[in-house]
């Protein structure tokens, strides 16, 4: 299209003397013109000649203005404007040319002045409409820059845990529904899904403070109440009130089935049995991320542990639980699973999918839907697979090459002593992954990290909180164990855990735990299955992890040595 001042005019009529009156008005105004002879010659030229106004006769030989109109608006995607010329008065016809196409009429003999003026009023929305484009041309720029900016924040095409199946459809362009997905040195699955208020791009940019803390924090081994505290405080820096993030939080460990969720604002989390009945609601017992300060601001976890069974855990955010379903209600959790009972997909979360695709039929939700499905691993199948698989690189009685743990070189050393000021806030275990990985120059190491953990929790839980790991096995146990866990360390007035790291010239890495618990008789925890089934992973994953495992005076002091072979993976 030329510029807006000169114009490119397509003038079409069947009379020569017509023709040429037009052409000397319209180089008089300072327009370049091409002139057709009829509808069909006219067609023939636009694509040579690419108009930005067209000037039509209506009554012409082969093909009538009105139907050459007709079949320009029909070719040409883009608007030009189009001006009839006619003898003819009728309000009839002004109609049908109106109706065909055309922008405008002007009755013959042309006045100069008149089709001046009609010209001078295209001239301004042609201008209006090349500014229009300009704008949507650069819109469209920056949607496809912002997109791909989202698009490396959120990571949603790295998604690929064979555990969890995701569905993500956004109301706009953008989502400000988060998926994140990621697993901790000790594998354990978490899983974050977000819903920001409103919808679009604004909602969209205000899911990326908290992407990179989740990842990161998983991938170092903390634990979900520090992760979720770290969501809450980003989303309070970065985000202008009054924006918040309704987030839920999981944390899986596929071991031993206990489930840890944070929900703040969000529908239930439901455990989900293989007939879709519901175990166990996960509900909403927390503000949103942002809402209220650091100090107020609560990270206690539900817990459940799925024993004997397969289960899945279903996550949604509010956008598939209010799909209008026509009478005036939201769809509802209980529509999504009545729904899904009556479908024909392969897989529950198929279902539930096309429950929702029915229910849209075709078009975009009124708000960002978010669906995930976790899968949850029978347990008892699992036991012993998972034990001796995540050990499998030091099983008992291996030793690195050698390595009799008797009299060896340090090459570095570690200790820290914690009190129980610190216990009550440190996550302590990322840290001291973090120091090794800090000398060692690596990640983080799952085996290092398992090790670490439960020879910590030991300390702590049964030698300073003096927690009793019977109460697992009653109904809700794993409830009312982490909520008096909790109950106690804020109550913990003295008690020390004294840690210390040795990195042996061997290449093992000597883990020494003491704590100043009363202590236990470690000779009696002979019963590894039972002490694996009933309480988690405990002695027998240490015993396995570990090339040695050393327990000396009352039972609350403990060295193990964890065989590290590429001593840069630490």
């Amino acid at each position: 299209m030329s510029s807006v001042g000169s114009l490119n005019v397509l003038a079409v009529d069947d009379s020569n003397t017509n023709r040429q009156l037009i052409l000397a008005m319209l180089k008089k105004m300072g327009h370049r013109v091409t002139l057709a002879e009829d509808g069909v010659h006219a067609l023939a030229l636009c694509d040579e000649c690419r108009p930005d106004l067209v000037l039509m006769d209506v009554s012409m030989p082969v093909l009538s203005g009105f139907d050459t109109v007709r079949e320009m608006r029909r070719r040409y995607a883009g608007w030009f404007p189009i001006l009839f010329l006619s003898a003819q008065t009728s309000n009839h016809e002004v109609l049908e040319g109106l109706h065909a196409g055309g922008d405008d009429y002007l009755f013959k003999p042309v006045n100069y002045e008149i089709l001046q003026a009609k010209i001078h009023n295209f001239q301004i929305r042609i201008e209006q409409n090349l500014s229009l484009l300009e704008y949507h041309a650069r819109i469209e720029e920056e949607t496809d820059t912002a997109r791909d900016f989202i698009k490396q924040f959120t990571a949603l095409d790295k998604i690929h845990d064979p555990l969890v199946r995701f569905f993500l459809k956004p109301a706009e362009n953008f989502s400000g529904d988060l998926i994140s997905v990621a697993r901790g040195p000790d594998n354990c699955l978490h899983v974050l899904l977000a819903d920001s208020a409103g919808h679009g791009l604004t909602a969209a940019l205000a899911v990326i403070p908290i992407t990179q803390p989740f990842y990161q924090m998983t991938a170092k081994g903390f634990a979900l109440p520090a992760i979720v505290r770290e969501l809450n405080r980003r989303v309070r820096e970065y985000l202008p009130l009054p924006r918040f993030v309704a987030a839920s939080v999981l944390s899986l460990d596929p071991a031993t089935g206990i489930v840890q969720v944070w929900n703040g604002g969000c529908p239930p989390v439901l455990l989900l049995g293989e007939g879709a009945d519901i175990l166990h609601r996960f509900n909403s017992r927390h503000l949103p991320l942002g809402v209220v300060a650091a100090d107020e601001f609560d990270a206690g976890l539900e817990y459940f542990k799925v024993v004997d069974q397969a289960a899945s855990l279903l996550m949604c955010s509010d956008g598939a639980t209010e799909i209008d379903t026509g009478s005036g209600a939201g769809l509802g959790q209980a529509g999504l699973l009545a729904g899904a009972q009556s479908s024909s997909g392969e897989t529950l979360f198929d279902r539930v999918q096309d429950v929702i695709n029915g229910h849209l039929g075709g078009g975009p939700p009124l708000d960002d839907i978010a669906l995930i499905m976790v899968d949850v691993p029978v347990i008892d199948q699992l036991v012993s697979e998972v034990v001796l698989s995540r050990t499998k690189e030091s099983l008992p009685g291996e030793r690195v090459a050698g390595c009799g743990h008797g009299i060896e070189q340090s090459l570095w050393k570690f200790s820290l002593m914690l009190t129980a000021q610190q216990l009550k806030h440190l996550d302590v275990v990322p840290f001291l992954l973090n120091i090794a990985g800090q000398i060692e120059g690596g990640r983080a190491d799952g085996k290092l990290f398992l090790v670490l953990s439960e020879l910590f929790n030991n300390a702590l839980d049964h030698g300073l909180l003096k927690l009793d790991s019977t109460l697992k096995n009653e109904i809700d146990g794993m409830e009312t164990y982490f909520v008096e866990r909790a109950a106690r360390l804020a109550e913990l007035e003295q008690g020390q855990i004294f840690i210390r790291l040795d990195k042996l010239s061997c290449g093992c890495l000597k883990v020494s735990m003491k704590d100043s618990g009363d202590g236990f008789n470690f000779l009696e925890l002979a019963d590894i299955k039972r002490n694996v089934q009933r309480h988690g992973r405990g002695i027998a994953l240490l015993d396995n992890m570990c090339s040695a495992l050393q327990y000396s005076g009352n039972g609350s002091e403990v060295a193990a040595y964890v065989g590290v072979v590429n001593s840069a993976a630490v």
